[in-house]
């Protein structure tokens, strides 16, 4: 031993000294240790648990032959309240060659020790453990050694409803076959005392995806003595998953496998400890729920590949009794960008590009026609050819960008100061420093076009009439689509189906009622009012994009006391404005304030005032989502307020939320830390730059109806699409759905999303059973942005997630193959 440990300080020392500069200031910031116990009668399973972080590992028990690392050992006091069964296994643990050594250590996020113990006690009683380990990345940490004591609860065997040939002492049976001994046997470290079933199956209810899809799933937890052939041995033996044929299923998916540990021999495939079956199929119609027959060939392997086994286990699955998800579609979120897009191609015809155009373009119509029929043939025929160009549009921008680059419209920081630079542009259009004109040959050669008249000529008006009515509907047509982005590849094209509809209603409705012409105010001054109005409002939903960028970079330029204060001083120049203090170009002279005018500068003076308090802390409930959330600020706690404290044991990972709801930034952290505390994982995909998902924390997590549920019942997993974070370094390039390469932490959320959830919109909600089943269906800010459903729902998780861990467990009885 002293030997390999003058070679390997031989070999580190000067990587030691070369790398001190990054090394960490103590090996706790990069390991950390859990210990935890579970029990089943009277054995007491102890598995330990190690994060690693940053790509430090620690090594496995047995180091190869030449290997000078040293190896995790564990040594417990003897005691008479307990008896060791077997020694401690471990798992996922890689051999590597380093500087011409051969090594084997853990190398992903996580070891996982696990040593049973029989308990011999009737009162509870503690086991004194040391420990060695040694932690390295390119540099190392010299060896450590500790100590940790760990209570043991004691049980009454007698008072257990304990099983023959379960515990420790009644090994003569060992699940009633004597060739399980002699397999076992075979395996270097294996103890005849040692407590296992070979495999347990265990088959859950069917969850239900959509009215037609349901989802299938089955577990096997294979013993450590064994391994399992895989399903997709190209040669050789392999395990079968088998799914009856019915009249009712009209596909099946291919087979989702996860292993906890795939292992290779050769060209032979296997895993080890615990594998997850999974099978979506679509039904025919769901008039009946047929009940599936389902089997499993399971071919288990020893230590020696000489030793085989095989056991067919049969079991089906009932759909009438499966998990009803309750899936939500994107349906209700379109419709909600089809109003915004509506009401904005409503306030696009008070424009004075735009509004004088009805009474003349009906006018024209009505008069060029020999029967009012005609005339209003003609009109409809004219509105609809500017539904079709501006569908047109929505339409070729999303062919153009697609989903993914929709949504990064929204999320990337740069992409966001560039939409801020264009807003503040299209504003000083409003407000009449400039005019945006398209080139007045687009203007001319469609304005000939128009000429030659029939159903062409009709259709290259309505064309003119978007070219030249350009500079006051650009900068709302470019709004709408910025703000459609969320809502995927279709989004831009309803938006524009919605702003088309609303731009043409009146050309068709003048038409046929003609008289109601006479009804429209008079072209003038209010016109341009109106107009500087929308440059004021383009100019604060600038300063929103400008706000997302810092967000996500996270540099604290723009936190919410000054985008308060800008906001309040951009609408109290509206106010003055309003009121005919200040004129800016093209404006008429105010000679007396209308009741109109009037009344909007009080309604605007009124939204002042509700924005100070904001300045103190206040939530301002009416425009959650715009200004940066309240944890974002100078004082994010209030003025005299504390910091929330995360309690002990926690994964790093977790932050304080607020209102006692901790979120997890880490899926595999999020996901552990739920199996541990035995509560359903709720995952929350959101982003910094999301107003909808701060409108969702604010409006909907803080109320009183929905915190507690959160915070006590669920482990929320806050997963930020946009976080410019950087990937360690082994996930850096991974390959992404849509083809990219991963580069930061919210590519790989962003990832997640849309392979396993088919969306790209924030904020979405999924909760997930520790199986990682979608046990909830689907929830936005569209379906359930109010404190009641969203309650509901997680009510409805609730029962699910109870349901989901009632499984039909069944141990096969092998047999060997010869």
């Amino acid at each position: 031993m002293l030997k390999k440990l003058v070679l390997f300080f031989a070999i580190a020392f000067p990587v030691l000294l070369a790398a001190q500069d990054d090394m960490p200031n103590s090996v706790d910031e990069v390991i950390k240790w859990n210990f935890d116990v579970s029990y089943e009668c009277d054995i007491a399973t102890l598995t330990i648990t190690v994060d690693q972080k940053d790509g430090w590992h620690i090594y496995a028990q047995q180091q190869p032959s030449g290997a000078v690392s040293l190896p995790t050992s564990f040594v417990f006091a003897p005691g008479k309240n307990f008896e060791l069964v077997g020694k401690a296994t471990e798992i996922g643990t890689e051999e590597h060659v380093n500087e011409g050594f051969p090594e084997k250590y853990f190398p992903g996020k996580k070891a996982v020790f696990k040593q049973k113990i029989k308990i011999k006690s009737k009162e509870d009683f503690k086991i004194k453990l040391t420990y060695n380990f040694m932690a390295c990345k390119t540099a190392c940490f010299p060896p450590d050694e500790r100590e940790v004591e760990i209570l043991i609860k004691g049980v009454d065997p007698a008072a257990l409803p304990c099983e023959t040939g379960t515990t420790a002492d009644t090994t003569a049976t060992l699940s009633g076959a004597a060739w399980l001994a002699d397999l076992a046997g075979t395996c270097e470290g294996f103890s005849y005392a040692e407590i296992f079933d070979p495999v347990k199956v265990k088959v859950f209810n069917a969850t239900r995806l959509d009215e037609k899809i349901f989802s299938i799933a089955v577990e096997l937890e294979i013993d450590s003595i064994f391994t399992m052939y895989a399903f997709d041995n190209a040669t050789g033996r392999k395990s079968v998953f088998n799914l009856a044929a019915n009249d009712n299923v009209a596909s099946m998916k291919e087979m989702e496998i996860t292993a906890s540990e795939p292992v290779q021999y050769g060209e032979t495939k296997g895993y080890k400890r615990k594998v997850v079956v999974k099978q979506e199929i679509t039904l025919k119609d769901t008039l009946k729920f047929p009940v599936l027959d389902a089997s499993l060939d399971i071919f288990l392997m020893g230590c020696e590949n000489d030793f085989k086994t095989v056991e067919t286990v049969s079991f089906s699955y009932d759909l009438s009794q499966s998990l009803d998800n309750g899936t939500r579609t994107k349906t209700d979120s379109l419709w909600w960008i089809f109003v915004i897009a509506f009401l904005s191609g409503l306030i696009a015809l008070f424009t004075p590009c735009v509004f004088p155009m009805i009474p003349m373009t009906v006018t024209f119509f009505t008069k060029q026609s020999k029967t009012k029929a005609e005339g209003i043939r003609k009109a409809t025929f004219y509105s609809a050819s500017i539904i079709l160009i501006y569908l047109l549009l929505g339409v070729v921008v999303a062919a153009i960008l697609g989903p993914t680059i929709l949504n990064d419209m929204a999320t990337n920081p740069w992409v966001n100061i560039g939409f801020f630079l264009l807003f503040v542009v299209f504003a000083f259009a409003f407000l009449g420093a400039f005019e945006i004109r398209l080139p007045s040959s687009w203007v001319n050669k469609a304005d000939r076009q128009a000429d030659k008249g029939g159903l062409i000529g009709i259709f290259f008006m309505a064309f003119t009439l978007a070219l030249v009515s350009f500079s006051c509907t650009g900068p709302i047509v470019g709004s709408v689509l910025v703000q459609s982005a969320g809502g995927g590849l279709s989004g831009p094209i309803v938006a524009m189906l919605g702003f088309g509809i609303a731009l043409a209603l009146p050309f068709g409705l003048f038409a046929a009622f003609p008289g109601w012409l006479n009804s429209l105010p008079q072209s003038g001054g209010w016109l341009n009012t109106v107009k500087v109005t929308l440059g004021f409002l383009e100019l604060a939903f600038a300063l929103k994009f400008l706000s997302n960028a810092d967000l996500v970079k996270q540099w604290h330029l723009l936190e919410r006391e000054l985008f308060l204060a800008i906001w309040i001083g951009i609408f109290l120049v509206l106010a003055i404005y309003l009121l005919g203090k200040i004129q800016f170009p093209h404006d008429d002279e105010v000679k007396k304030l209308s009741v109109g005018r009037g009344m909007f500068a009080t309604v605007v003076i009124g939204f002042i005032i509700y924005l100070l308090p904001g300045l103190f802390g206040a939530p301002l409930k009416l425009i959650s989502g715009f200004p940066p959330p309240g944890t974002y600020a100078e004082a994010p706690y209030g003025i005299h307020g504390e910091a929330p404290v995360v309690d002990d044991g926690w994964p790093e990972s977790t932050h304080p939320h607020g209102h006692g709801i901790n979120t997890i930034r880490d899926y595999e952290d999020a996901l552990a830390y739920a199996k541990k505390v035995d509560k359903p994982l709720l995952l929350d995909f959101t982003g910094w730059a999301c107003v909808n998902c701060r409108r969702m924390e604010e409006s909907v997590w803080a109320d009183a109806l929905v915190s507690p549920l959160m915070a006590d019942k669920f482990i929320v997993a806050s997963l930020y699409v946009d976080d410019r974070g950087e990937l360690p370094a082994d996930e850096v390039g991974t390959p992404m759905s849509n083809g990219d390469k991963m580069k930061t932490i919210g590519d790989k959320w962003m990832d997640l999303q849309i392979s396993r959830y088919k969306e790209v919109t924030q904020p979405m909600y999924v909760v997930l059973d520790h199986n990682e089943n979608n046990i909830s269906g689907k929830a936005n800010y569209q379906t359930h942005g109010n404190p009641e459903a969203f309650k509901e729902w997680l009510e409805f998780a609730l029962k699910q997630f109870e349901a989901s861990k009632e499984a039909t467990e069944i141990k096969p009885e092998f047999e060997i193959v010869k």
